[in-house]
């Protein structure tokens, strides 16, 4: 399946901060797996931690822990940010695969146009029964 033909479900709150919407876009496209703008939004030396895994340097898009398949359907559940800080949760789906995700983000700065500087990533894949 093309991703670009994914279902993208936000919160409905969303509109009311730059910042909620940044981190919900980037969860997106993290989920979708585009590479460039994830990579966009990293800053120079940005680290990604699979809680539990490896951690990598976000430079290299290898290193960032990807969905292991293309989405059906994207939903983020709850975007909150608070100066240098966000989170945000949600789920991907494929037929009867399912990821769930949280990812706590640091910015480099408490304005919008920060870059991230630090990620850790919880996922729990399982499938329906």
């Amino acid at each position: 399946m093309d991703a670009n033909r994914a279902e993208i479900v936000f919160p409905t709150d969303c509109g009311n901060s730059p910042r909620l919407i940044i981190v919900s876009e980037f969860s997106a496209a993290w989920a979708l797996t585009d590479t460039d703008a994830v990579t966009e939004r990293l800053a120079e030396g940005a680290r990604w931690e699979l809680v539990g895994g490896q951690t990598g340097n976000g430079d290299e898009a290898t290193q960032i822990p990807w969905p292991t398949f293309e989405p059906e359907l994207v939903e983020i559940l709850s975007t909150v940010t608070h100066g240098r800080l966000a989170a945000c949760d949600g789920y991907i789906t494929n037929g009867e695969s399912r990821i769930d995700f949280c990812h706590m983000v640091r910015f480099t700065g408490a304005a919008k146009s920060a870059k991230i500087a630090e990620i850790r990533t919880f996922l729990e894949t399982s499938r329906s029964t």
